[in-house]
Formats: C-alpha cells, structure tokens, sequence
C-alpha cells in the first residue's frame, strides 16, 4: 500500500532549494541508501559522476588518438630509389661506373608518427580542470565534515556509523583524485614528450566515437549551469519517497529557527548549507554583545560535552536531538532543545521531553548551596499541527510542542517560542557585564 506524500512537500523542497540544492541531498539521513556519489550535494555529486566518465573514457580516447607526420623527428632510411632522397655520404654505398662513382644506395627521411598532439593537450587541460574543481569541493567539504565529526562524535554504534559515513563522503572525492591523476600520467605518456595543456579543443576535432563523448564530457564541466540543472531535473523528476520526508521537514524546520532568531534581531555568522547539511553549529549574534549558539543534529555524548557544554551521564546512552541551543558564558550555560517529528500523537510528542532529564551540562549550579548538574531550561517538539498556538505539556512550560505546518505557514508559535529563547540569552549577557563590573 503506498502512501502518498504530505501536499505540504512542494513548499518544503522549494524553500530548501531556495539556499542550496545540497539541502534536498540525504547527507547523514540514514533512511537514504548512500552509493558511491551518494550523501553529497548535487553540483559535487555531478563533478564525481563527471570524473567516473571521464576516467572510464581516458583509455579508450588514448587509443582512439590520430597519429600525424611530425617533420621535425625521425629516421634517414637507406633506399634504393632516389624518389625524395638524398645520395648517402657512405663510401661503401657507392660502385665504380667507368671510372666515376655512382651511388647505389640513397638516404630518404621518413618523420615520426606522433599522436596529435592539441588533441592530447586539450584532453589534459579536461583532466587538470576536473582535478581544480574536485579539489575546490573537497576543500569546502573536509570543513563541513571536520565540524560534522566533531559535533557528531560519541562511542555507540550510531556514532561510529556516521563517522564512517562522512570519511566515505570525503574518500568517495580522493578516490576520483587519484583516477584523474593516473589520467593526467597516461596522457603525458603517450604524447612521447613534455607537453602543456591546451584550453582549446583541437581543429579539426576528432571523429572518433570516444572523443565525441569526451567533448560532452567537457561541455558539461565548462558549463556548470547545465551540469547543475541535468542533476536537478534527474533528482526531482522522481518521486520523493516517503522515508525521505521526515528528514526533509527536519532540515525545513531548522531553516525556519535560524529565521526566527533573525527576525528577533540576531545575525548569522559564519556558513549555513554545511551545518544544515551534514551537521554543526551555527552562531548568532546581537549588537549587544549577546550570542546564542544552534547546534544543528549534534550528538549529546561525552565526547562532544567539551565543545557543546552539554552531554549525558555516565553510562547513559548518548542522546541526538535535532537542535540545541546554548547560550551564556563558560560556567553558567544554558540550553534548550528542540526535536522535529512528523506524528501528531501525544505520546510522540511528549517523548521529546527525554532531552530534559537525558541531558546534562558541563557547567554546575547551585541551589541553597549544594551544587547540581545543569538540565536544559525547556525541551519541545516542533510538528504539523493544527493551532495557532504553542502547546504546553507541563504547568511549568518545560516541555510542548510547536505547531509549524508547511502548507498554511504562520510563524507565530515558532517566533514566540524563540522570543523566550533570545530574551533569556540577553538577560544572560546583561547578568554576565554586571558581575563582571
């Protein structure tokens, strides 16, 4: 029985498209199989698929490459025949004819056949270029994956299976790497001498079956408009399966907090596809010195406490909620959580409330003196739901949901909630400057 998708999907697909193409990519999203170009975004995803082509082609090209005459090299053959020859200057290739010496044998030039060369050049400058551009992608990813795997790190089988997933992500560039490299060699090699590389593609071009799909090959990467919209229309013209949409929404929703803390006056800094992406911290910030801190899919363990101020006991299992934010000076932290789902069932929602009680700070507090672990202030579920209003769960407001529905969008619960939020994280500041005074 299939189930078809939410009619709210459009808008979710089309706001995240909006940012970045990458955001519509799996990343760590385990209900996506991951292949070898999976888990990346699309413009890298079709650079990769780019080098396999041009990998899988190079051999095939190389032996597919005209030879020409080159009249500068070759051999002085000795022929019987002075068609375009030379009398030879050997003595012993000369006969007596009546007294007069007659040459029997004759010296003819015959160039070296070389492949052609600006054919060999262009297709170098393709391998060199690929390489440029692969080495520019990995250069933004190994910072993406440097935070992911700091912000994601911990000791149970989930974090072990997403280290491995985002070292795949990297290994999946440098293999391609290293196939254009061996390339590059080959192509040296059979031009029999040291050659440069020839942005222009030769005149007349080869006819060859190979070189026709090289020169799609290299339409493609000099055009990364097209690249880019081939690569779109293959991933939208399927239909998004259902598995997919949880973490579509999740993504949407953490687009939408970061444009709530806007909207109360806070600034981003630094970049938002790579946290948004694969996981990481996204800092905002006020002219009044006061700054709160969105960690994006980050796991709560022992080994991230040090980085978030935040992680779980002892022997407790490690927690992933989908956002946590952290605000205040070393030493008096403060957090909230906030955890995306698709279910409209109480139980669900109130199970977000774990975060509250799982979750413990690096900080300490004390009460009448005696000090005590530090727990998120609040810990609340984002959903679809139906209202205009944020919902309670406890008298105290520690834990509720917030109805955020893509298809009839109204942001007030959402910016009510994170109104709470940011003017907790000024009075923090505030506190923080008189103390220090």
């Amino acid at each position: 029985m299939s189930i078809s998708p939410p009619p709210w999907l459009p808008r979710v697909v089309d706001d995240l498209r909006a940012v970045s193409a990458d955001l519509l990519e799996p990343g760590l999203a385990k209900s996506m199989p991951l292949g070898m170009n999976g888990g990346h975004g699309p413009l890298l995803r079709g650079l990769l698929a780019l080098s396999d082509a041009y990998v899988a082609l190079a051999p095939r090209v190389l032996a597919e490459v005209d030879f020409t005459a080159d009249g500068a090299a070759g051999d002085l053959r000795a022929v019987r025949v002075p068609r375009s020859a030379t009398p030879s200057r050997a003595p012993y290739d000369y006969a007596q004819h009546n007294g007069v010496p007659v040459p029997m044998r004759w010296l003819r030039f015959e160039p070296a056949e070389r492949p052609n060369e600006p054919a060999l050049r262009w297709a170098l400058h393709v391998a060199l270029c690929l390489q440029q551009e692969l080495l520019k992608h990995a250069a933004r990813l190994e910072s993406q994956l440097q935070e992911a795997l700091l912000v994601r790190a911990g000791e149970d089988e989930y974090a072990v299976h997403d280290a491995e997933t985002l070292r795949g992500l990297a290994g999946g560039v440098q293999q391609r790497l290293v196939g254009l490299r061996l390339c590059e060699t080959g192509i040296r090699s059979a031009a029999g001498r040291r050659i440069s590389p020839g942005d222009r593609p030769p005149s007349p071009y080869p006819q060859q079956p190979a070189w026709s799909r090289l020169k799609r090959v290299a339409r493609e990467l000099f055009n990364p408009e097209a690249m880019l919209g081939t690569v779109l229309n293959q991933v939208l013209a399927e239909p998004i399966p259902m598995a997919d949409v949880p973490f579509l929404y999740q993504r949407w929703c953490g687009l939408q907090l970061l444009h709530a803390f806007e909207r109360q006056g806070w600034a981003r800094r630094g970049e938002l596809v790579g946290p948004l992406f694969l996981g990481g911290r996204v800092e905002m910030v006020r002219p009044d010195a006061a700054s709160v801190v969105v960690w994006i899919e980050p796991r709560v363990s022992q080994a991230t406490m040090a980085l978030t101020g935040w992680g779980v006991p002892r022997g407790k299992r490690e927690l992933t909620p989908d956002f946590l934010i952290t605000c205040g000076a070393a030493g008096v932290r403060d957090a909230f959580v906030l955890d995306a789902t698709l279910s409209r069932k109480d139980d669900i929602l109130d199970e977000k409330s774990k975060y509250r009680l799982g979750i413990v700070g690096l900080d300490t507090q004390f009460v009448a003196g005696v000090p005590v672990q530090r727990r998120p202030l609040r810990s609340w579920a984002v959903a679809p739901l139906q209202g205009s209003s944020c919902r309670l769960s406890d008298p105290e407001g520690r834990t509720g949901s917030i109805p955020l529905r893509p298809g009839d969008l109204d942001l007030r619960p959402l910016d009510a909630w994170v109104a709470d939020v940011s003017l907790h994280a000024r009075r923090q500041t505030i506190t923080t400057e008189l103390e220090a005074a």
